[in-house]
């Protein structure tokens, strides 16, 4: 047979060699190769399982922002009610609870007199007030009078003090009584 190579090494054992270094150098990028694909495969996967994520989060945000803009009259509603709840806190903790004073109060006149009415009524959260009462006649007055004396209507004051005695009317209209009082309720528990 001939051949139509020419064979530049001249010694037989060091062409054996060299193709065996070029055997393990295909092998070895063969290999390196291989690893390479795996590996370019493994973050072409990863990648994509992270844009899929990201693409899942921007709807989800998308959809999130219009359900916020459709509700952004509820967040002020929101606010609002917020702003009544502690304005309401804050008036109970001033309150004073001046509706069983009231009722106290007019009870006890009732227990007096017929004709009385109460004209004026305040009380502030230390129990102190101010009230008002008109009387028609004076035989209901002189009757008011002696019944504020007794332990029927003292009883339920702190301290009371009459501040003024005033005369309404005129000759030509019907007189009435007005007396003013202040003081201080005893705690209703």
């Amino acid at each position: 047979m001939k051949s139509s190579k020419i064979n530049l090494i001249v010694n037989r054992e060091d062409y054996q060699k060299y193709q065996n270094y070029f055997y393990f150098l295909k092998i070895s990028i063969l290999v390196l190769s291989l690893i390479f694909v795996v590996v370019f495969l493994g973050y072409l996967i990863d990648l994509q399982r992270r844009n899929s994520a990201i693409e899942k989060l921007d709807k989800q945000k998308i959809l999130y922002l219009q359900i916020l803009q459709q509700k952004k009259g509820d967040e002020a509603k929101i606010f609002y009610l917020q702003r009544k709840y502690a304005d309401i806190k804050l008036f109970l903790k001033d309150d004073s609870n001046s509706a069983p004073y009231y009722n106290l109060l007019t009870s006890t006149l009732k227990e007096s007199s017929q004709s009385s009415q109460i004209k004026s009524f305040s009380i502030d959260k230390n129990h102190a007030f101010t009230f008002t009462i008109v009387f028609e006649n004076f035989d209901e007055l002189l009757s008011f009078f002696k019944f504020i004396e007794s332990d029927i209507f003292v009883k339920n004051f702190e301290s009371i003090s009459l501040k003024s005695f005033t005369l309404i009317g005129n000759a030509n209209t019907k007189e009435n009584y007005q007396l003013s009082f202040d003081g201080k309720f005893i705690a209703i528990k």
